[in-house]
């Protein structure tokens, strides 16, 4: 473990580096910003879980459920962003889709908050969370197969795709756990 944990936090410090140069404009790249950032948070959550099993910590169930559905919500909400970003200009109804999604999770992220502030149901943020997650998985599996046979215009890779499909389906599985 203190291996890994070595090594993700020289991914982190590698990333933060490359965000601090494309923001000080000393480094340009294809990658939005906000690309760079998405990733040192997923990073920032593994190097955490990482450390809780190296330091054998205790987790508060509930704690650690509204912790995970607020980072994954705005995870989910920044696909959502990204796939906008990334379509053709002429494919509008996706683009679209792709912006609903993006703002409907920017809410799920916001109740989330609520929730961990006590202000709103956990479990009616969770029901939410997982009806919006499943919709997005389509989405998403849908945009890759089209992606894959060549039906959508994009500057989207494949494997994108499907890794963002792969992370909704992760979300899925902890939104399932989270319910019972």
């Amino acid at each position: 473990n203190q291996w890994a944990i070595s090594l993700i936090s020289a991914l982190i410090q590698f990333k933060a580096t490359i965000l601090n140069s494309v923001l000080s404009c000393r480094m340009f790249t294809m990658n939005y910003p906000l690309l760079i950032d998405h990733i040192m948070r997923e990073a920032n959550l593994y190097l955490q879980m990482v450390q809780r099993i190296q330091n054998r910590e205790n987790i508060n169930i509930e704690r650690e459920a509204m912790e995970q559905e607020l980072f994954w919500n705005r995870i989910m909400a920044e696909h959502s962003k990204f796939i906008r970003g990334l379509l053709d200009p002429t494919e509008n109804e996706l683009i679209n889709t792709a912006n609903n999604f993006g703002k409907e999770f920017d809410q799920l992220t916001a109740d989330s908050l609520a929730a961990m502030e006590r202000t709103m149901p956990l479990k009616e943020v969770t029901q939410e969370s997982l009806k919006a997650t499943e919709a997005l998985r389509d989405f998403k599996a849908q945009g890759t197969q089209g992606l894959l046979e060549c039906k959508i215009r994009s500057i989207i890779i494949p494997l994108l795709g499907d890794h963002t499909l792969r992370e909704a389906n992760h979300y899925l599985r902890l939104l399932n756990i989270f319910e019972k």
